[in-house]
C-alpha cells in the first residue's frame, strides 16, 4: 500500500510523471522502492522503454521544480 505524503499528495501505481525540464520523456510509478528509510520511494520506468528504472523519493516526484505529474 502506498502512503500519503505530509502534503496529503498520493503517489500510486499507474502515475505518470515528466521531469520538469524534458517533458519527452514519461516515467510511470510501478511500485514501491525501498522500504528501509523513512522517507517513501518509488520504483519507476520509463513508459516506452521498460528496461529504464529509477528509484525515487516521493518528496522528488512531489516536487514540480523536478517532477510534473501527467495524465
Amino acid at each position: 500500500m502506498f502512503r500519503k505524503s505530509k502534503s496529503g499528495a498520493q503517489v500510486k501505481a499507474g502515475d505518470r510523471f515528466v521531469k520538469s525540464d524534458d517533458s519527452t520523456i514519461v516515467w510511470v510509478v510501478t511500485g514501491e522502492g525501498s522500504g528501509v528509510t523513512p522517507i517513501p520511494h518509488y520504483q519507476v520506468v520509463q513508459e516506452d522503454r521498460q528496461t529504464r528504472r529509477r528509484t525515487l523519493s516521493e518528496q522528488t516526484l512531489l516536487d514540480r521544480d523536478f517532477y510534473r505529474r501527467i495524465d
